[in-house]
Protein backbone atom coordinates (compact mmCIF):
# COMPACT_ATOMS: atom_id res chain seq x y z
CA UNK A 1 0.00 0.00 0.00
CA UNK A 2 1.36 3.40 -0.92
CA UNK A 3 1.10 6.29 1.51
CA UNK A 4 -1.40 8.00 -0.83
CA UNK A 5 -3.92 5.22 -0.24
CA UNK A 6 -3.97 6.04 3.49
CA UNK A 7 -5.59 9.44 2.80
CA UNK A 8 -9.25 8.47 2.63
CA UNK A 9 -11.64 11.32 1.70
CA UNK A 10 -14.30 9.97 4.07
CA UNK A 11 -11.91 10.53 7.00
CA UNK A 12 -11.19 14.17 6.11
CA UNK A 13 -12.90 17.08 7.83
CA UNK A 14 -12.50 20.71 6.81
CA UNK A 15 -13.86 23.73 8.72
CA UNK A 16 -13.99 21.74 11.95
CA UNK A 17 -14.87 23.56 15.17
CA UNK A 18 -12.87 22.49 18.24
CA UNK A 19 -12.27 24.43 21.43
CA UNK A 20 -9.12 22.55 22.48
CA UNK A 21 -7.23 19.27 22.07
CA UNK A 22 -9.67 17.27 24.20
CA UNK A 23 -12.62 18.47 22.12
CA UNK A 24 -10.69 17.80 18.90
CA UNK A 25 -9.62 14.28 19.88
CA UNK A 26 -13.15 13.49 21.01
CA UNK A 27 -14.70 14.57 17.70
CA UNK A 28 -12.07 12.87 15.55
CA UNK A 29 -12.12 9.65 17.55
CA UNK A 30 -15.91 9.46 17.27
CA UNK A 31 -15.73 9.98 13.51
CA UNK A 32 -12.97 7.36 13.10
CA UNK A 33 -14.92 4.91 15.27
CA UNK A 34 -18.01 5.41 13.06
CA UNK A 35 -15.83 4.63 10.02
CA UNK A 36 -14.62 1.48 11.82
CA UNK A 37 -10.89 2.24 11.43
CA UNK A 38 -10.12 2.52 15.19
CA UNK A 39 -11.05 0.70 18.39
CA UNK A 40 -12.96 2.12 21.36
CA UNK A 41 -9.62 2.62 23.15
CA UNK A 42 -8.33 5.06 20.49
CA UNK A 43 -9.66 8.30 22.04
CA UNK A 44 -8.03 7.78 25.45
CA UNK A 45 -4.83 6.43 23.89
CA UNK A 46 -4.26 9.28 21.41
CA UNK A 47 -5.06 11.92 24.07
CA UNK A 48 -2.62 10.36 26.53
CA UNK A 49 0.11 9.94 23.93
CA UNK A 50 -0.21 13.58 22.84
CA UNK A 51 0.18 14.66 26.48
CA UNK A 52 3.38 12.62 26.81
CA UNK A 53 4.82 13.07 23.30
CA UNK A 54 3.60 16.31 21.71
CA UNK A 55 3.26 16.36 17.93
CA UNK A 56 2.96 20.07 17.09
CA UNK A 57 5.33 21.13 14.35
CA UNK A 58 6.11 24.77 13.66
CA UNK A 59 7.64 24.88 10.20
CA UNK A 60 8.94 27.96 8.46
CA UNK A 61 5.59 29.21 7.16
CA UNK A 62 3.17 26.68 8.52
CA UNK A 63 2.12 24.83 11.67
CA UNK A 64 0.77 21.29 11.71
CA UNK A 65 0.20 18.58 14.29
CA UNK A 66 0.60 14.88 13.49
CA UNK A 67 -0.87 12.96 16.43
CA UNK A 68 -0.86 9.17 16.47
CA UNK A 69 -0.94 6.30 18.95
CA UNK A 70 0.02 2.65 19.30
CA UNK A 71 -1.02 0.11 16.67
CA UNK A 72 -3.21 -1.85 19.14
CA UNK A 73 -5.82 0.96 18.99
CA UNK A 74 -6.05 0.97 15.18
CA UNK A 75 -8.06 -1.44 13.03
CA UNK A 76 -7.05 -0.10 9.61
CA UNK A 77 -4.18 2.17 8.57
CA UNK A 78 -5.19 5.73 7.65
CA UNK A 79 -4.31 9.41 7.62
CA UNK A 80 -7.21 11.65 8.63
CA UNK A 81 -6.75 15.23 7.43
CA UNK A 82 -8.48 17.78 9.67
CA UNK A 83 -8.64 21.54 9.24
CA UNK A 84 -10.00 23.69 12.04
CA UNK A 85 -11.78 27.00 11.53
CA UNK A 86 -9.77 28.41 14.44
CA UNK A 87 -6.41 27.19 15.74
CA UNK A 88 -5.99 25.22 18.95
CA UNK A 89 -2.76 24.86 20.91
CA UNK A 90 -0.43 21.90 20.60
CA UNK A 91 3.02 21.67 22.13
CA UNK A 92 5.99 21.63 19.79
CA UNK A 93 7.34 18.14 19.14
CA UNK A 94 10.12 17.34 21.62
CA UNK A 95 9.15 20.10 24.10
CA UNK A 96 6.70 20.54 26.93
CA UNK A 97 6.64 24.34 26.96
CA UNK A 98 6.65 25.64 23.37
CA UNK A 99 3.07 26.24 22.20
CA UNK A 100 2.19 25.95 18.53
CA UNK A 101 -1.24 27.23 17.42
CA UNK A 102 -2.42 24.66 14.86
CA UNK A 103 -5.32 24.60 12.39
CA UNK A 104 -4.21 21.58 10.35
CA UNK A 105 -4.02 18.25 12.14
CA UNK A 106 -3.18 14.98 10.41
CA UNK A 107 -4.20 12.09 12.63
CA UNK A 108 -2.25 8.94 11.77
CA UNK A 109 -3.61 5.45 12.20
CA UNK A 110 -0.60 3.16 12.07
CA UNK A 111 -0.79 -0.62 11.67
CA UNK A 112 2.89 -1.24 10.86
CA UNK A 113 5.30 0.72 13.09
CA UNK A 114 8.17 0.22 10.60
CA UNK A 115 6.24 2.19 7.97
CA UNK A 116 5.39 4.98 10.42
CA UNK A 117 8.87 6.49 10.16
CA UNK A 118 8.66 6.61 6.37
CA UNK A 119 5.20 8.16 6.45
CA UNK A 120 6.27 10.82 8.97
CA UNK A 121 9.33 11.61 6.84
CA UNK A 122 7.16 11.95 3.71
CA UNK A 123 4.67 14.21 5.49
CA UNK A 124 7.38 16.40 6.99
CA UNK A 125 9.09 16.59 3.61
CA UNK A 126 5.86 17.74 1.96
CA UNK A 127 5.14 20.34 4.66
CA UNK A 128 8.73 21.60 4.45
CA UNK A 129 8.20 22.26 0.72
CA UNK A 130 6.97 25.87 0.30
CA UNK A 131 5.11 25.11 -2.93
CA UNK A 132 3.20 22.24 -1.27
CA UNK A 133 2.32 24.39 1.76
CA UNK A 134 1.14 27.26 -0.43
CA UNK A 135 -1.16 24.95 -2.43
CA UNK A 136 -2.29 23.09 0.70
CA UNK A 137 -3.30 26.30 2.46
CA UNK A 138 -5.29 27.43 -0.61
CA UNK A 139 -7.05 24.07 -0.96
CA UNK A 140 -10.59 24.40 0.37
CA UNK A 141 -12.17 21.09 -0.62
CA UNK A 142 -11.47 17.46 0.17
CA UNK A 143 -11.00 16.87 -3.58
CA UNK A 144 -8.32 19.58 -3.81
CA UNK A 145 -6.45 18.22 -0.79
CA UNK A 146 -6.66 14.66 -2.13
CA UNK A 147 -5.29 15.76 -5.52
CA UNK A 148 -2.46 17.62 -3.82
CA UNK A 149 -1.51 14.60 -1.71
CA UNK A 150 -1.58 12.39 -4.81
CA UNK A 151 0.74 14.87 -6.53
CA UNK A 152 3.27 15.28 -3.70
CA UNK A 153 3.44 11.93 -1.87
Amino acid sequence: MSFKELFKPELMALNMQATDQIDFFSQVSDRLLEQNVVKETFKAAITERENNYPTGLQLENFAVAIPHTDVVHVKEAFVAVNRLSNPIDFYQMGTDDVVVPVKDILVLGIKDPKKQVGLLAELMGAFADPSFVEKYEKATTIEEITALINQYL
